[in-house]
C-alpha cells in the first residue's frame, strides 16, 4: 500500500474512532441523566420554570414565584430524595412517587406539596435566553412525537445527549487544528471529553450549553491564530460564536475576553493588510457579536435594572458588595484558604454538585486525585510551552498559551467573585466559606482545559515514551469511570428515576 493510501486508511479509522467516541459520550450521558430523577438540587426546578415561560414564548421581566405551568409538572414528578434521607419519612423510607398513585390517594399530598413549593421566587430568571430557548423548542419536538408526563420531562433532560457528543467532537477538531502530528492530544482530549464525569450533564441546567459555545469560539480563535491571512467570514464566525457564549451564560465572559484580546491585533493586522477585508470582518464581529450581545443588555438594564442582571439576584440572595480595603482580608490569600477555593473548584468541575439524601455525590480518593492530577498537568503544561526546547511551532504555542489563558482567566474570575461580597445568610457561598467553587461555572472552559490536561500529560510522559501518554491517558479514563459509577450508583434504585417509570 502506497503512504498515501496508509494516510487515508489512517484518517478513515480515526473518524470512525471520534464518531464512536461520540457515542459512546452520547450513551454514558443518556444512562446517568435516566437515573436521576427530577428535580436535582442543581436549581432544575428553576431552570425548568425558565423552560417553560420560553416554550409560551414569554421572556421573564423579574423574580417571581414558579409559575403555574411549571408547578403542574414539578409537584406530581419531583423526588425528595435529592435534599432529604430516608429516616425523615414513615418507616424509614421514601414514599412512593405521587404520579404512580392514585388520584383519590395523594390529592391532600398533592395540595400540600403545592403549596410548598408555590412560594419558591425563581432567581435565575435574569439568565440569558439562548439554552432556554433551545431547550424549549427540543421539548416541543417531543410532544409533537406523542411523548407526555415523565417521559416528556426526560426528553427534555436528553437534550444534554446530543450536546455532549458536540462537546466530544470540538474537543477533537480543537486538538487536530493544533497538533495534527500528535496522536496523545488528537485522541486523548476527546477521550477525556467522552467521559469527563460532571453531573451537570444529567440535569437540566444552562451551564451544559457553555462547552459547545465556548468550544465553537475557541476554534474560531485557532483560525484567527494560523500564519495565514484569515478570511473575512471569520469575523462573523467569531461573533455568533461570542454571541452564543455570551447569551449562554454570564460565566462565559473572561473565555470571551481572552478570545477578543487574542484576536484584536490580527484583526488590526488584516486592516493593515487587506483594508477591505478587514472591515468586513469587523462588521460581522461587530454585527453578529456585539448587537445580540447589546439588545440582550437593554433587556436586563429595563427589566432588571443593570445590564448583567446581577444586582437584583445579588440583594435576593443577601449579598453585599464590600469596600475595595476589606477584599484583601479575604482568606484566598492565605496558602490554607487558595487551597480550599482550588480543591473545591477542581474536584466540583470534575464531578460535579449533585447531592443525594442530602449528601454530596462524591469520593473523596476520586477528588483527591482531580485535586493533584489538575495542578500537576496544568504546571506541566507551564512548563511545557514555556520550555524553548519544546517542539512546538509558533502556532501551537500560542493556541496552547490560549486554551490556558482561558482556564485561568475562569479560575480568576470565580476568585474575584468570591472575595468582592459578604454572603450574608447565603448557604453556598456563604460567610463561613467565603467561596465561588461551583465548577459547572466552569464549564465554558471545558476544551480548553481537557487540551492543557492531556498536553501535560504529553509534557510529562512523552520524553520517557512515545507511547506512555496515551497509556496514562486510558488509566486516567478508567479511574474516572470507576469513580463515576462508584459515586452515583445509588440513584439507580430510585423509584423515581426513568427506569422505575
Amino acid at each position: 500500500m502506497t503512504s498515501g493510501g496508509s494516510n487515508i486508511l489512517r484518517s478513515q479509522r480515526e473518524r470512525i474512532l471520534i464518531f464512536l467516541l461520540c457515542l459512546v459520550a452520547a450513551a454514558r450521558v443518556f444512562v446517568f441523566s435516566a437515573a436521576f430523577p427530577f428535580f436535582s438540587n442543581i436549581d432544575e426546578d428553576l431552570h425548568f420554570d425558565l423552560i417553560t415561560q420560553y416554550s409560551l414564548a414569554r421572556v421573564p421581566r423579574s423574580f417571581d414565584r414558579l409559575k403555574e405551568e411549571s408547578l403542574n409538572w414539578i409537584v406530581p414528578y419531583a423526588s425528595p430524595e435529592f435534599l432529604f434521607s430516608p429516616d425523615q419519612f414513615p418507616q424509614g423510607r421514601f414514599p412512593a412517587p405521587l404520579w404512580k398513585r392514585a388520584w383519590s390517594e395523594i390529592e391532600p399530598e398533592i395540595a400540600a406539596t403545592r403549596n410548598a413549593w408555590s412560594g419558591e421566587i425563581n432567581f435565575e430568571s435574569s439568565q440569558p435566553p439562548l439554552y432556554y430557548a433551545l431547550a424549549s423548542g427540543w421539548w416541543w419536538m417531543g410532544k409533537q412525537m406523542g411523548l407526555s408526563g415523565i417521559q416528556s420531562l426526560y426528553w427534555l433532560r436528553f437534550l444534554n445527549v446530543p450536546l455532549i457528543a458536540l462537546v466530544v467532537l470540538l474537543g477533537y477538531l480543537a486538538a487536530r487544528a493544533i497538533a495534527p502530528e500528535r496522536v496523545e492530544l488528537r485522541l486523548g482530549v476527546p477521550l477525556l471529553l467522552a467521559f469527563i464525569p460532571q453531573n451537570v450533564f444529567y440535569a437540566l441546567n444552562n451551564d451544559v450549553l457553555s462547552p459547545v459555545c465556548c468550544g465553537a469560539l475557541y476554534l474560531c480563535v485557532l483560525r484567527w491564530l494560523e500564519p495565514a491571512p484569515p478570511a473575512p467570514s471569520l469575523g462573523g464566525f467569531t461573533g455568533l460564536a461570542m454571541a452564543a457564549a455570551y447569551l449562554t451564560k454570564l460565566s462565559n465572559v473572561p473565555m470571551i475576553v481572552v478570545a477578543a484580546v487574542v484576536v484584536a491585533p490580527r484583526l488590526l493586522q488584516l486592516f493593515r493588510q487587506k483594508p477591505s477585508a478587514g472591515l468586513v470582518a469587523l462588521a460581522g464581529l461587530l454585527f453578529l457579536g456585539v448587537f445580540p450581545a447589546g439588545i440582550w443588555m437593554a433587556w436586563l438594564a429595563h427589566h432588571f435594572g443593570d445590564v448583567t442582571g446581577s444586582a437584583a439576584k445579588i440583594a435576593f440572595l443577601d449579598w453585599t458588595p464590600k469596600p475595595l480595603a476589606s477584599w484583601w482580608r479575604h482568606p484566598i490569600f492565605t496558602p490554607h484558604g487558595l487551597w480550599v477555593f482550588w480543591s473545591d473548584l477542581l474536584a466540583s468541575f470534575w464531578r460535579g454538585e449533585a447531592e443525594w439524601h442530602h449528601q454530596l455525590l462524591d469520593w473523596p480518593v476520586a477528588d483527591g486525585f482531580y485535586v493533584i492530577s489538575s495542578l500537576v498537568l496544568l504546571l506541566g503544561a507551564v512548563f511545557g510551552l514555556w520550555r524553548k526546547q519544546s517542539a512546538l511551532s509558533a502556532f501551537q504555542r500560542k493556541a496552547m498559551s490560549t486554551a490556558l489563558l482561558m482556564v485561568a482567566a475562569g479560575i480568576v474570575f470565580l476568585a474575584l467573585l468570591s472575595i468582592q461580597f459578604d454572603f450574608g445568610r447565603c448557604i453556598n457561598p456563604s460567610r463561613e466559606h467565603p467561596y465561588f467553587t461551583s465548577g459547572r461555572l466552569l464549564g465554558g472552559a471545558l476544551i480548553p482545559f481537557a487540551l492543557v490536561y492531556v498536553y501535560g500529560v504529553s509534557v510529562l510522559f512523552r520524553r520517557i515514551s512515545a507511547a506512555l501518554p496515551c497509556i496514562v491517558l486510558g488509566i486516567i479514563v478508567m479511574f474516572v469511570s470507576f469513580s463515576e459509577i462508584k459515586t452515583n450508583w445509588p440513584v439507580f434504585a430510585s423509584q423515581h428515576n426513568w427506569y422505575h417509570r
